[in-house]
């Protein structure tokens, strides 16, 4: 079993989770963690444990986060020591998407591959695109090769 979890300032985690289904619908399985002006690291360490043990040691953990070297990512980071997950960060809606709807079609490996793959690839300048599309190639063509 495979568990995803978001993990940003704010409240950027949950309105990801929103986002994700409008588009993939309400199925989807995902926890989240919100650090806010309210809540102590202390505390917030204990939610995030709280997510990492929610499902036993037989659950691979994929943390995705917002800022490298930000507070939630650090958290996370130090939580490496004590609990085996996987953690990226940079998190936008592509990788949130690929790691949802792809969590039970790949190994973990390929699946963070993905993740990263897909997050990477949904960064594009798109005035470049179209000035491709103007030397004669297919706007549709370059927005699906992105």
């Amino acid at each position: 079993m495979k568990k995803i979890i978001i993990g940003t300032h704010g409240h950027l985690s949950k309105a990801f989770i929103e986002t994700a289904k409008l588009i993939a619908g309400d199925d989807i399985e995902v926890n989240y963690l919100c650090m806010t002006k309210g809540k102590s690291v202390a505390e917030a360490e204990q939610e995030a444990r709280s997510l990492l043990e929610a499902d036993g040691q037989d659950c691979k953990v994929i943390v995705l986060t917002d800022v490298l070297g930000g507070s939630v990512a650090n958290l996370f980071t130090a939580l490496l020591q004590s609990y085996h997950f996987d953690l990226i960060t940079g998190v936008n809606l592509p990788m949130v998407l690929t790691a949802l709807l792809s969590v039970t079609n790949h190994s973990s490996g390929e699946l963070i591959q993905e993740i990263i793959t897909e997050a990477r690839n949904g960064i594009q300048y798109v005035n470049d695109l179209i000035d491709e599309a103007d030397k004669g190639d297919d706007l549709d063509d370059l927005i699906n090769e992105g």
